[in-house]
């Protein structure tokens, strides 16, 4: 993954603060060289608060929240889709949504959850991502606008670690963006306490796997061949 050539950045998260987790560090590097990144975030995990009071305004809270950390990591643009990946899986529109965005924005990499993943949302988005990016490729549906291959689909890790990955990127001079973008998360961090102390471990552990300060862990999907 030769980071310093991309120009144009897609990334793919169930929930907000899953680009923080799984990509922050890396989102932050490639905006700082000029690289424009876009998220797009299918669900605000409306069913997820951790204060009594939070629930009615808990969409409202994500949405902010994640606009709030966007800015720290430079992230050009925030799309809310706002539909459960789950619960919309075998919608034909939620597919087609994913192929208009790639043919619009038109990545050179794409990064998105794992198909491992332990959640269920995580796993879902993965496999609509591997089945739209291709899928975008072809010389179908053109009302969505004209076919995109993008090069390169990697998958971040969360809590389920990779055995092997196939890249680390270097975060060690964005790893406090990282940081500090997590800390605006205040509506999901009341239920996980220890979050910020483990994306700095993690990121610790990953760097030394290659003899950096700080990485972050990516795996090369196998469905979708590299274009160089």
């Amino acid at each position: 993954m030769d980071i310093e050539k991309i120009e144009r950045a897609l990334v793919f998260a169930a929930h907000p603060d899953d680009e923080i987790l799984g990509v922050g560090g890396t989102i932050a590097r490639m905006s700082k060289q000029g690289t424009k990144v876009t998220v797009a975030i299918f669900s605000l995990e409306d069913t997820i608060h951790s204060a009594e009071g939070m629930k009615d305004n808990v969409v409202e809270m994500r949405k902010k929240e994640a606009r709030t950390a966007a800015g720290i990591l430079g992230v050009q643009e925030s799309i809310f889709l706002q539909k459960s990946p789950h619960g919309t899986f075998h919608d034909t529109a939620v597919y087609q949504d994913c192929i208009r965005l790639i043919r619009k924005y038109r990545p050179q990499i794409i990064f998105t959850h794992c198909p491992q993943d332990e959640s269920r949302d995580h796993r879902c988005v993965s496999e609509i991502i591997d089945e739209a990016s291709p899928k975008a490729g072809e010389n179908i549906l053109p009302e969505m606008g004209k076919p995109w291959d993008t090069p390169y689909l990697f998958y971040y890790e969360m809590s389920n670690l990779f055995t092997r990955p196939s890249d680390v990127v270097d975060i060690s001079a964005t790893i406090e963006s990282k940081i500090k973008a997590m800390k605006t998360q205040s509506s999901h961090l009341g239920a996980l306490p220890e979050l910020i102390e483990y994306l700095r471990a993690l990121a610790k552990v990953r760097g030394h796997v290659v003899g950096i300060e700080y990485g972050e862990a990516f795996f090369l999907s196998p469905l979708t061949p590299c274009k160089h």
